[in-house]
């Protein structure tokens, strides 16, 4: 591994950064409700969004070759245990009884920490996941460049907004450890 962050295949055909698996943990149901499409299809019938979704993240497993696995609340608590499946090579997991997919997500976190890519709105989620070492993504970003659109850096976001009108003097800093990770991590999804 080059010490810049050069990706390489693994055996398994999962894409490394910095030497570890990129795996994206996406909170299934907040994606979906975040989304204009998905949100449309699932008003007409729950498990078709779901369907959908599955179908969206396994066409971008298959051009980015990330590690994905989407994390559903259980209907009506069925399940005594989490209950996984694969589905067009997405890894779906289903809370068990009792437990929020929340839960899951953050029992999932806290075990990968830098290997790990939260998907997610929520923000009390997100901050769970950065607080244990993973990156969090807003939902609707990570539907932007799943979808080939490309996401908005923060800089962008901030010219856009009309906060940096002018160009600034003098030396520039160097963005904190932590935070040129992140965009290091985010730059590859």
């Amino acid at each position: 591994m080059l010490p810049w962050g050069d990706r390489r295949a693994s055996p398994l055909g999962h894409i490394q950064v910095y030497g570890r698996l990129m795996r994206i943990i996406v909170d299934g149901y907040n994606l979906i409700r975040q989304s204009a499409s998905l949100s449309r299809i699932e008003g007409w019938d729950v498990e078709a969004g779901r369907r959908e979704l599955v179908k969206r993240l396994s066409d971008y497993q298959r051009r980015k070759r990330h590690q994905i696995m989407v994390v559903f609340d259980a209907a009506e608590g069925v399940y005594s245990s989490p209950r996984q499946e694969r589905m067009q090579g997405v890894s779906v997991t289903f809370s068990k009884r009792g437990e929020t997919a929340d839960e899951v997500i953050k029992r999932l976190a806290a075990t990968g920490r830098e290997s790990v890519v939260v998907v997610t709105s929520d923000q009390e989620l997100a901050g769970f996941a950065e607080r244990q070492g993973a990156t969090a993504i807003r939902a609707e970003d990570f539907e932007r460049r799943m979808m080939g659109y490309g996401g908005v850096s923060e800089k962008e976001d901030e010219i856009e907004e009309g906060h940096l009108l002018h160009k600034k003097k003098g030396k520039a800093k160097r963005l904190p450890k932590a935070h040129r990770r992140r965009e290091a991590k985010l730059h590859q999804l």
